[in-house]
């Protein structure tokens, strides 16, 4: 399992995440739709995030997730993953379950 990932409540969450090369192809996921949201554990939504692609046009390698504000997310560890669905014919696959700790910011 991945290291989670630190975030201060209140700051804008803005991540990338690097899809890798030898995992899927360049290009690979241009056909997709492509769905991230942060839970709590007991599946209580906190955020739907805004998804990217840093080139959509061709590029499929680096995916921009994005919320703000981010204030009333609870303190403590939430879900988080991607669901991509192919346009073609509904197929989802998702990544594996991230951790987002939410720490308490200082200076507000």
């Amino acid at each position: 399992m991945a290291e989670p990932i630190l975030h201060k409540r209140g700051d804008t969450f803005d991540r990338v995440l690097l899809i890798p090369e030898a995992t899927f192809p360049d290009g690979y996921f241009l056909l997709w739709d492509v769905k991230a949201q942060i839970r709590t554990s007991r599946a209580k939504l906190v955020a739907e995030l805004v998804t990217t692609w840093s080139d959509p046009a061709a590029d499929t390698r680096l995916l921009r997730l994005f919320s703000d504000p981010t204030t009333l997310w609870p303190l403590g560890d939430l879900e988080l993953d991607v669901q991509f669905t192919r346009q073609s014919d509904d197929f989802v696959r998702s990544t594996e379950t991230l951790i987002v700790r939410v720490l308490k910011d200082i200076t507000q």
